[in-house]
């Protein structure tokens, strides 16, 4: 920018030489055109310099390229190779997390990421690393898992059909068990009197939804109140065994709630409608799934003839036979007579009286007369 000023400021001292030089005759006049030429040219390459450097230019130059896949351009160079504005794209492309900022804010980390990851690539590529028996075998096993998974996956694919999904969907919702529902409006208070007053303008014909999206606590909703449909255990306990008490088109006397007071509208009841099969189509693949794994497993067994000829490290046992069954419950019975035998000597050692018995000596009786 500043060798385009000078340019400009050397261009116009030339004009300005070539004017006064015009007037005392001494230049021709295809001097003065050139010089004019150069003064525009400079005053362009000005304006083009400003704006590359103005903040919204890398918005527009890069948004040109980025719409135009024609204009590919070279971002940066690793060992001479080109990298171009697409790869770092794609980049963005394989994280949904990124899906909703500008791409230009995110380019740059974007960019670096990219770099860093391919110079690593490269020089452990050109390092014996990979001749590393850990290395070689955690290579191996990533391998064959992506190559297993691909393939299962592909394999109950061919299995889900959508087709079989729908048969399962039929099935099951055969059997399902459709609880009551109960589509209701309400309006919560702070205190049981503003229950009772608001429950009194609406037994005098005032409108529901009005009251509660001026009244309600949660009117800032602005849907009258409406709740939609809900079963009995969707609710707190207390309020939804008062609700579900009701019948439709019917009011209920105040509720009380954790959250305050309520008055609620039953505005309709039904029984729970099946769920369309498009809404739990992923939930039935899972089931399917998880029902017919074995069955692909096996039928791979099969194929390719797996014969299991260790299937425990653990020796079987035999059976016992009804003597040493009988053998073994005698002795068991004797070594319990033993150990009850030696508690009551236990017990009988640790009395009173035998202890009392134990600490007097005896004595020997012996006549008083002295030894003759």
């Amino acid at each position: 920018m500043v060798n385009q000023k000078k340019q400009v400021k050397k261009t116009a001292q030339k004009t300005v030489e070539v004017e006064e030089e015009t007037k005392t005759g001494k230049l021709k006049k295809s001097t003065i055109i050139t010089g004019v030429l150069l003064l525009g040219a400079a005053a362009v390459w000005g304006i083009l310099g400003y704006k590359a450097m103005s903040p919204d230019s890398g918005a527009s130059l890069f948004g040109k390229y980025f719409h135009d896949e024609k204009n590919d351009v070279v971002v940066a160079t690793i060992d001479g190779k080109n990298v171009y504005l697409s790869q770092i794209k794609a980049v963005a492309d394989q994280i949904p997390q990124l899906s909703d900022l500008p791409f230009d804010m995110i380019y740059p980390q974007l960019l670096q990421k990219y770099l860093t990851k391919e110079i690593i690539y490269k020089s452990a590529q050109e390092s014996d690393v990979q001749k590393d028996p850990t290395v070689q075998l955690a290579l191996k096993e990533a391998h064959d898992t992506i190559i297993s998974k691909a393939y299962l996956e592909k394999k109950i694919n061919e299995l889900a059909t959508p087709e079989k999904l729908k048969e399962l969907y039929d099935a099951e919702t055969k059997t399902m068990e459709r609880s009551d529902e109960v589509h209701a409006r309400h309006i919560l208070v702070q205190t049981e009197k503003e229950a009772n007053d608001i429950l009194v303008q609406l037994e005098a014909g005032a409108d529901f939804q009005m009251l509660a999206n001026t009244k309600s606590l949660d009117a800032e909703n602005g849907n009258g109140g409406d709740l939609g449909y809900f079963q009995k255990n969707m609710m707190i306990p207390e309020f939804g065994e008062a609700v579900f008490a009701l019948k439709k088109g019917q009011l209920s006397k105040p509720i009380k709630t954790p959250f305050g007071w309520h008055i609620v509208l039953v505005e309709d009841r039904r029984v729970a409608p099946l769920p369309s099969f498009e809404a739990v189509q992923e939930q039935l693949r899972q089931m399917f799934v998880e029902r017919n794994l074995q069955v692909i497993l096996k039928q791979e067994e099969v194929k390719h003839d797996v014969k299991v000829l260790v299937p425990s490290l653990t020796a079987p046992r035999q059976a016992a036979s009804a003597e040493a069954v009988d053998q073994l419950q005698n002795e068991a019975m004797e070594d319990l007579a033993a150990q009850d035998a030696a508690t009551q000597a236990a017990d009988k050692a640790l009395k009173p009286e035998a202890v009392s018995q134990q600490a007097e000596p005896a004595v020997e009786k012996s006549d008083d007369k002295p030894a003759k």
